[in-house]
């Protein structure tokens, strides 16, 4: 899964908060708290997790073989050690 950064990130959960306050079936009654939680989920997805993110790459590293980085099986590789160590914390 891509990394975003934090700008990015907030950028999608200001338009996630405006999106839902534009809703009549819903109500924003803290537009800040909503978007700082919304963006807490967005980075918990697509942007924390640098530690994950340096043993994933410190793994794929240590493989007998070179793997180069943005190669498909890098890809392939990144996502499975990702998950499993995901699995484990």
């Amino acid at each position: 899964m891509r990394r975003l950064g934090e700008a990015r990130i907030e950028a999608l959960a200001l338009a996630i908060v405006d999106a839902l306050a534009a809703s009549p079936d819903l109500r924003v009654r803290d537009r800040g708290t909503a978007v700082r939680t919304v963006s807490h989920r967005l980075t918990a997805v697509f942007g924390g997790g640098d530690d994950l993110d340096a043993a994933v790459r410190a793994r794929i590293d240590s493989l007998s073989r070179r793997v180069p980085e943005g190669s498909r099986e890098w890809d392939i590789l990144y996502r499975q050690y990702l998950e499993e160590l995901r699995r484990r914390r």
